[in-house]
């Protein structure tokens, strides 16, 4: 639910009296805090999809250069890599922070279950529970996502470095040709853990999306319901 869509709802527009000037705009203080607590699950499930993102696309680079540097391609690697550096840095800050953010997000759900009011119809009231349930299954299955990533993110990191180290190597000629090369890089990488750290982490990025699909699905419904209250 955007900021955008419920700033409409958050202001009850007075009537006027014959030709006296409109009275002015109420806001009543469920509402405010039913406004707080929606941009605070906004921002929260905004900084996560930012998390996952920058922890995703850093994979992908990795795995980009991986699939040139296994063959000893060290010039295609070298043009691969400079995505990969970029990537890295936004997506270990993202990992570091990933487990304060699932708690934030945690929080606000609670915030948001307990703004719900009495003066909200059973319509209403019932959509912003949908929300907070789909929004606990997602809770979750993001601290499912982050005990991945706090696994398997410490040999990312190290995959990233050794290949830099492999690019360097190569560069110096430490390796006399393209199949030594090859060999090298195989060296320097565990392929068995490599690809069961893959698959760890497609598993548990397919299962927070799946979670993430259904708390959007519910706070689609609950905008229309909450626009209702414009009258």
């Amino acid at each position: 639910m955007t900021a955008a869509a419920l700033a409409a709802v958050l202001v009850l527009t007075g009537c006027g009296n014959g030709g006296d000037p409109p009275e002015r705009p109420v806001v009543t203080q469920y509402l405010e805090d039913l406004s707080a607590a929606i941009e605070g699950l906004n921002a929260a499930r905004a900084r996560l999809a930012e998390d996952a993102n920058a922890i995703g696309a850093a994979a992908a680079a990795l795995d980009d250069v991986d699939d040139v540097a296994i063959d000893g391609n060290r010039d295609a690697a070298r043009n691969r890599r400079p995505a990969a550096d970029r990537a890295m840095p936004k997506a270990s800050a993202a990992a570091r922070r990933l487990n304060r953010d699932v708690v934030t997000y945690r929080r606000s759900v609670t915030a948001l279950d307990e703004a719900r009011d009495p003066s909200l119809t059973a319509a209403q009231d019932q959509a912003i529970r949908d929300v907070v349930a789909e929004a606990r299954k997602e809770v979750a299955q993001l601290k499912s996502y982050a005990t991945v990533i706090a696994s398997v993110w410490p040999r990312y990191e190290r995959y990233d470095e050794n290949q830099k180290l492999w690019l360097l190597r190569s560069s110096g000629g430490w390796y006399r040709d393209t199949k030594e090369a090859a060999g090298g890089y195989a060296v320097l990488n565990d392929r068995a853990v490599l690809a069961r750290d893959r698959r760890s982490l497609s598993s548990a990025d397919e299962k927070r999306l799946a979670a993430a699909r259904g708390a959007g699905d519910a706070i689609a419904a609950a905008r229309g319901a909450l626009a209702a209250l414009l009258g």
